[in-house]
């Protein structure tokens, strides 16, 4: 093998490392920010519950006002 040929497999190599090492620092953020908000789902309970159930009711109304008319 060349010493031309070995240096492109080498910058092919830093190419596939440069973006594996990118793939994985977005898992890790995206991990880590998906860790956090189980914690916070866990400590505030209230915050979420009140969310899911104000959604729910204005879906609700709306769905059967449309129905009824």
């Amino acid at each position: 093998m060349s010493e031309k040929e070995q240096k492109e497999n080498r910058k092919m190599t830093n190419n596939d490392l440069t973006k594996h090492s990118d793939f994985e620092v977005r898992q890790n953020l995206l991990g880590f920010f998906n860790l956090l908000l189980q914690i916070d789902k866990r400590n505030n309970p209230e915050f979420y519950k009140k969310q899911f159930n104000e959604n729910y009711e204005n879906n609700r109304s709306s769905n059967n006002s449309d129905k009824t008319k």
